[in-house]
């Protein structure tokens, strides 16, 4: 039988839940997981809090705009800030986008300063350099949840629960022996988890809407269980609702399929390359011409829309990528070694 009443909390319990989390809060202070970007003024470490265990963050783009750049980037940063405080934890990658290969080679062609089709297509075969790239990436504590050439017919589909699943026989021991404590877990990205059996039940043009609703709820019980964050990449609509021209960058309401994005997440941030939606090298301005924008190769715009908590959201920063390193930088920096 339901038991309808422990969702009710009197006064006295509502007030030691309230001490609780902050006690928790302050335990996490130091412990959050960062974000920043060199060079940016106001900061971005100082502007977007860290993410504290109970939280879960959405990086939305629309196709093509860097979402699992952005991502993959923000995780490299995680795993130093995890050494850095001497944090024998782990981050857990979920991908839906790229496979184990695929994400295999960003990794060496990072480090060997290769484009990663050089290694899909057979043209490089420097296998001791392969080597000592592969002791370098075996050194960063990313365990990966995707699909493979090699995967096991027999492995269960990727749909939230069974990822959810493979996540706690991790942490738990069941599969290596050694529990595991996450400091974060990525899922790229949520509108592509395959429709749940349940889900599969309604009418077809309702099926994704419904799945993305419902993992939305099971991100929320995946966060408490697991006490860590949870760092979502999203995707936006085509047509935006939040743009401000000639920006196009997506606002809090822009997330494909379901209004509970907006409603449900604590942090939510949106990305944007210009060279997306214009020509590279053209000038675009809004109707009276008071705003314009130079649109470049390497450019792209930060903005963080939503934060809980009664911090700040609104600001936005226009940075630079570059694509060999795979690194974020805010227009004006120019860090040794950049292009």
């Amino acid at each position: 039988m339901l038991k309808h009443d422990k969702n009710i909390y009197s006064p006295i319990e509502t007030a030691t839940l309230g001490k609780r989390l902050a006690q928790k809060a302050a335990e996490h202070k130091e412990f959050g997981i960062e974000l920043d970007i060199q060079g940016t003024n106001p900061s971005v470490k100082e502007y977007f809090a860290p993410l504290l265990p109970w939280e879960i963050c959405a990086v939305q783009a629309q196709t093509s705009n860097g979402k699992t750049l952005f991502t993959n980037f923000w995780e490299r940063q995680i795993a130093e800030q995890l050494k850095r405080q001497g944090r024998d934890e782990i981050i857990i990658h979920v991908s839906l986008e790229e496979s184990i290969e695929a994400m295999a080679f960003n990794d060496y062609g990072r480090i060997l300063k290769q484009k990663p089709a050089d290694f899909a297509r057979g043209s490089f075969t420097d296998w001791a350099r392969m080597d000592w790239a592969a002791t370098e990436i075996s050194g960063i504590p990313v365990w990966r949840i995707g699909d493979s050439a090699e995967r096991d017919p027999e492995a269960p589909e990727l749909y939230l629960s069974n990822i959810y699943r493979s996540i706690q026989e991790l942490v738990s021991g069941r599969i290596t022996g050694d529990k595991w404590k996450p400091a974060v877990v990525i899922l790229d990205y949520l509108q592509a988890l395959p429709i749940d059996p349940e889900v599969k039940t309604a009418q077809k043009q309702d099926q994704r809407r419904l799945q993305v609703a419902q993992d939305i709820f099971r991100l929320r019980e995946m966060t408490t269980h697991l006490k860590c964050p949870i760092i979502v990449p999203l995707q936006a609509k085509q047509e935006l609702a939040g743009e401000n021209p000639p920006y196009k960058i997506p606002g809090v309401y822009d997330g494909m399929e379901t209004s509970a994005i907006a409603t449900r997440f604590d942090r939510i941030m949106s990305l944007w390359m210009p060279k997306t939606s214009y020509l590279i090298d053209s000038t675009v301005s809004n109707k009276d011409k008071t705003v314009s924008l130079t649109v470049r190769e390497n450019q792209a715009f930060l903005k963080v829309n939503k934060q809980r908590g009664g911090l700040p959201a609104g600001r936005v920063w226009e940075l630079k990528v570059d694509y060999d390193a795979q690194e974020y930088y805010d227009v004006f920096h120019n860090p040794k070694g950049a292009k």
